[in-house]
């Protein structure tokens, strides 16, 4: 740097133009989160997870308290074994139509049913057609 360059002094920063005069915006309100439920509504079960609503309106009957369980638990072939059972020998109907909501509920979609069959038929007639005109 030379003497000149040492005595002139720092050009001063020019000051930014205030921002024309407008209305200031509206702030949107926040949105309100859902209350949670209070804690006496929710059911635990005994891993901790929360019961299905369903299972909750469920008479209380031994024999049927027993398929819940193992319908939380994930035993569905013990359900399909002893829900038949329990509807052919309880007389209560209340049981009875609880131990079918469980039936029904572990029975595959029939749509789904469908759609495995299409699938399949496709897969069939596609490699049918990929293979009928080659030559042996």
């Amino acid at each position: 740097m030379t003497e000149a360059d040492e005595a002139t002094p720092p050009p001063e920063p020019t000051p930014e133009p205030a921002p024309p005069e407008t209305a200031p915006e509206p702030v949107p309100p926040e949105p309100v989160p859902p209350e949670p439920a209070p804690a006496s509504d929710v059911q635990l079960n005994a891993d901790g997870r929360e019961r299905p609503r369903f299972l909750l309106e469920f008479p209380a009957d031994p024999k049927l308290q027993q398929l819940v369980q193992a319908f939380e638990a994930g035993n569905y072939r013990e359900v399909r074994e002893r829900a038949p059972k329990l509807i052919e020998t309880t007389e209560d109907p209340i049981v009875r139509a609880a131990a079918r909501e469980l039936l029904r509920r572990i029975d595959p979609d029939p749509l789904m049913k469908y759609l495995l069959w299409i699938a399949l038929a496709l897969f069939v007639f596609v490699v049918w057609y990929t293979y009928q005109g080659q030559p042996h």
